[in-house]
């Protein structure tokens, strides 16, 4: 069972089936963070650098960059952790 661990931010101490579990984003998850990666991508590509402001525009492109970086992460540690489910139930039969 998860327990909390007191800190600056919110963490949990979990056991590795709670953490491969956790990993797992059902359908409706996958497909909004596919939207919003879409979108994000989309307001990326649109950037326009500006000649009196350059480092907004290199500031604004880090932060959409780390946004993508991340969706990405999670739609990736989901489908990993959902192969290694399938993984041990082949595993187990």
């Amino acid at each position: 069972m998860a327990t909390f661990i007191p800190n600056s931010f919110t963490s949990y101490t979990l056991t590795d089936k709670e953490q491969l579990f956790g990993e797992i984003l059902n359908l409706e998850q996958k497909m909004v963070m596919q939207n919003k990666l879409a979108a994000i991508a989309e307001e990326r590509i649109a950037l326009v650098p500006e000649a009196n402001n350059y480092a907004s525009f290199i500031q604004q492109e880090a932060f959409l960059k780390g946004q993508l970086t991340m969706l990405q992460w999670l739609l990736d540690s989901s489908i990993a952790a959902e192969a290694q489910v399938a993984a041990e139930s082949q595993t187990n039969q």
